[in-house]
C-alpha cells in the first residue's frame, strides 16, 4: 500500500511588502516517503491525515535569517476516498482519488497571520490518473493531479482557506528493493507543479520542482522505518507583480524520519517528521504528519 500522496493542500507564502509578494503553489513537499512508488490498494480506501507545521524564521537570498513577526502555525486535516483497479492490458494498477482538506491556512497578500480557530474547507485535490507497475525488485509510479480553487479566497481577507488559483502537477518516480525479501527499500520521486493566475491579484505563481526520497527497512513485513527527505525549488519566475532583485527564487530542503505500521486487516498508520534547512526566500520550520488508511 502507499499512503504517501495525500497529505495536504499546504502552501507557505512569504511577503516583504504589499506590492512584492512571493506566492507558491499547492503542492506540499514531503508528500512521498518510504516505498513511495509501491502503489495504493485496489478497490476502495479511506485516508485521513493530520498535518502540523511551525516556522518562526525566514532566510533570504543571501542566507540572512530574520525572525517572523508572527510565527506560522498551519494545522490541517484532510480526508479522501481512493479507488483502484488493475488494467491487465498494460499490466498496471490504476488509482483515482478525491481529497477534501480542512485547514487554517490564510494566504492574505498583506499578512502572514493565521487564525488557528478559523478552520474551513480548502482547495479540493483530484487525482484522476495514477498508474503503478510493480515488478519483482522495483516499482514505477506516474500520476497527474490538480487542485480546484474551491476554498474561500479574497485578496483583502485575513481568513482565506484557498489559494485562489488552479494548480496542476505531474509526477514520476520509483522504489527499488535491495534484497530478495524486500527488507531494504530506496525511493525517489519527482513532481512538477504548474500554477494558474490568482483571482484578484493578477499574480501567476512560478512552477516548482520537488524531489522526495526515502531509505527504509521493513521488519516482519508490517513495520517499516527509515530516513526521508525532500528538496523543492522554484522553476522560472513569478509573473504579475514586480519583486525586488533576488526575491523571485525560493527553495528549501528537509530531512526526517518515518515510522509506519500496516496490519493484516488492511489498516495502516504512519508518522512522519521533517526538519527544514537551506531555505532561500522561504520560511524554515518543522512538520509532523499523522496518517491513517483503511482499505475495504
Amino acid at each position: 500500500m502507499k499512503l504517501n500522496l495525500f497529505i495536504i493542500v499546504f502552501v507557505l507564502i512569504g511577503f516583504t511588502k504589499v506590492d512584492a509578494q512571493v506566492v507558491s503553489g499547492h503542492y506540499g513537499p514531503g508528500l512521498f516517503g518510504l516505498r513511495s512508488a509501491h502503489g495504493f490498494p485496489m478497490d476502495w480506501s479511506y485516508v485521513n491525515v493530520t498535518h502540523i507545521y511551525y516556522a518562526a524564521e525566514m532566510k533570504d537570498n543571501d542566507g540572512n535569517i530574520s525572525t517572523l513577526s508572527k510565527p506560522i502555525n498551519v494545522i490541517a486535516n484532510i480526508s479522501g476516498g481512493i479507488w483502484g483497479t488493475k488494467i491487465d492490458k498494460i499490466k498496471a494498477n490504476y488509482n483515482a482519488a478525491v481529497i477534501l482538506p480542512f485547514t487554517n491556512l490564510a494566504p492574505n497578500p498583506e499578512t502572514l497571520e493565521l487564525d488557528p480557530d478559523n478552520i474551513g474547507l480548502g482547495d479540493i485535490k483530484v487525482i484522476p490518473l495514477m498508474l503503478t507497475w510493480n515488478f519483482k525488485q522495483f516499482a514505477i509510479n506516474t500520476r497527474y493531479a490538480f487542485w480546484a480553487p474551491t476554498g474561500s479566497f479574497d485578496m483583502n481577507s485575513k481568513s482565506n482557506k484557498g489559494k485562489g488559483f488552479w494548480s496542476h502537477n505531474i509526477g514520476l518516480g520509483g522504489t527499488v528493493y535491495l534484497d530478495a525479501k524486500k527488507s531494504w527499500n530506496v525511493s525517489l520521486m519527482n513532481t512538477f507543479e504548474f500554477n494558474g493566475k490568482q483571482k484578484g491579484t493578477n499574480i501567476n505563481p512560478a512552477s516548482t520542482h520537488v524531489m522526495e526520497y526515502g531509505i527504509g527497512r521493513t521488519f516482519d513485513e508490517v513495520f517499516n522505518m527509515g530516513i526521508i527527505g525532500y528538496r523543492t525549488k522554484q522553476i522560472g519566475d513569478q509573473k504579475g507583480v514586480t519583486l525586488p532583485a533576488g526575491l523571485n527564487d525560493y527553495e528549501v530542503s528537509a530531512v526526517g524520519m518515518e515510522f509506519n505500521y500496516r496490519t493484516k486487516s488492511n489498516w495502516a498508520f504512519i508518522t512522519r517528521w521533517y526538519l527544514e534547512y537551506d531555505g532561500v526566500n522561504r520560511p524554515e520550520g518543522s512538520a509532523i504528519r499523522f496518517i491513517f488508511l483503511k482499505n475495504f
